[in-house]
């Protein structure tokens, strides 16, 4: 009998790898992520994770390196920032310079409404305030339902917080449509008050 061993895809086993570091990372955080729970899901050896990425430090910052090459935002990545951030704060921001070149691409796209350009100071601003309406909702889906009634993830939410980002983008005559938004000030109250024990 012969058997023939097939030759192993060290890409693909990275990327099975990333794929189950950045659910755990995004689910756990850096602290409560494990190794072992990494390499179960991916069905790899644990030693396979240290080999391709060092150790637990090394997978957490591939991971997070991964999600923010992409161009969307997405659930995870808003997950991993938050990590991130209490992790690092605004210190040893991985990937850096080309986070901020993304940043300013984003800034000179959104500007601020008026008859005049924005400045750059204006326009990095406007930006930020762009993402973070991108992300909120995605980072406290349950402060969305304590103020809007509804699931971050429900079909209602998502279609009407669409149209709010669109609108916000929407440039008409050299004005921006000023997005509205209902508020339910009653149960902002109700949800503020504290409950009788």
């Amino acid at each position: 009998m012969v058997t023939f061993k097939l030759p192993r895809n060290a890409e693909r086993t990275r990327r099975k790898i990333l794929d189950a570091a950045v659910d755990e990372f995004a689910a756990r955080g850096y602290a409560g992520a494990r190794v072992d729970r990494i390499a179960a899901s991916a069905g790899v050896n644990k030693r396979m994770i240290y080999h391709h990425f060092g150790n637990k430090l090394g997978v957490f910052e591939a991971a997070l390196s991964d999600q923010v090459a992409g161009v969307d935002i997405t659930a995870k990545l808003a997950r991993l920032w938050m990590h991130e951030a209490l992790e690092r704060g605004d210190e040893n921001i991985l990937r850096l310079a080309e986070r901020e070149q993304a940043a300013a691409t984003r800034s000179g796209s959104v500007q601020p409404t008026g008859p005049r350009r924005a400045s750059p100071h204006e326009a990095s601003f406007a930006a930020l305030a762009r993402t973070a309406l991108e992300v909120f909702p995605l980072a406290f889906p349950q402060i969305v339902r304590v103020v809007s009634g509804r699931r971050a993830g429900s079909v209602e939410f998502q279609t009407a917080w669409r149209r709010l980002l669109r609108d916000w983008d929407h440039q008409s005559g050299g004005q921006a449509t000023k997005p509205r938004l209902r508020i339910d000030t009653g149960r902002m109250a109700g949800a503020a008050r504290p409950r009788p024990t």
